[in-house]
């Protein structure tokens, strides 16, 4: 059987890295997320003659020897975000309609390493929300971070997010939607930005149940039982077209980003649309 991290990893290897711009949110480019202009960082960019007021820490010695004049190296700027990302590993998140289809759990979690691998492989430096790993950078800290992916439950909020930083939050999102906005709001006062990905198995769209039906919700510890569930149809369809608005227009209000993912989707389908959000 092939383990999550493998699945995503075979995955993620064939799609291109995401490249954080300083204009724009992010894109989806075959380049390092690296912004060329003069600066301090660590690759060698460009020279320019010594002016009064430059740190002589500057100075290019052995450059400014051959060519008898002072001149001062400039190195590229690593335009390197901070990225983090929460998958939800609440107990509604082990649902699935059918016993061989995956559930939205392995959904999230396999979608979340994926973008790990891809955000390192960018260059980014990636963080897990709630873990006790701290933010890190580079393919080998992969198997750390996708193991916290894997085994850590985590809250949402995490103190070491700071201004400027881009977090994913990965989830079904069904708690009341008056939770769910005051959840949302107090994470936003952060100022961060945010791209809200909810992952929905398709029963919870079409409803498709008939006849005599007990229903349970994991959250709430409540049963319910119908007679005839097909008369519920199209009133539970409502409220979920009606939750989903409501989640969507939460984002647009804080100016986060949202994608929805059904779990018989393809990923190469769910990461298009990421890629289609931000390009």
């Amino acid at each position: 059987m092939v383990s999550p991290i493998e699945k995503a990893k075979r995955i993620s290897s064939n799609l291109p890295i995401i490249s954080f711009e300083l204009n724009k949110t992010f894109s989806s480019s075959k380049g390092i997320s690296k912004q060329k202009k003069r600066g301090l960082g660590e690759e060698f960019w460009d020279y320019k003659n010594y002016n009064f007021g430059d740190s002589i820490r500057n100075i290019d010695w052995k450059k400014s020897a051959k060519m008898e004049d002072y001149v001062i190296k400039y190195n590229e700027v690593e335009n390197s975000k901070r990225i983090w990302i929460w998958k939800d590993s609440s107990v509604s998140m082990n649902y699935k309609f059918y016993k061989n289809s995956e559930s939205k759990l392995e959904r999230a979690t396999i979608l979340s390493i994926i973008l790990l691998d891809i955000f390192l492989r960018s260059g980014e430096k990636v963080g897990i929300v709630g873990s006790k790993i701290g933010i890190k950078n580079g393919n080998e800290s992969f198997l750390d971070l996708s193991s916290a992916i894997l085994n850590d439950k985590c809250d949402m909020s995490d103190k070491r997010i700071k201004k400027g930083d881009f977090v994913i939050f990965i989830s079904d999102f069904i708690d009341k939607i008056n939770i769910t906005r005051k959840k949302l709001i107090s994470l936003s006062n952060n100022t961060y930005k945010a791209l809200l990905i909810q992952i929905l198995d398709p029963s919870e769209l079409s409803f498709p149940f008939e006849g005599r039906k007990q229903f349970y919700d994991p959250k709430s510890g409540i049963h319910k039982l119908l007679n005839r569930s097909e008369k519920m149809r199209s009133i539970f369809q409502h409220k979920v077209k009606q939750h989903n608005d409501e989640l969507e227009k939460i984002c647009k209000k804080l100016g986060w980003k949202f994608v929805r993912n059904i779990t018989n989707e393809s990923y190469n389908s769910i990461m298009n649309r990421i890629y289609n959000n931000f390009s």
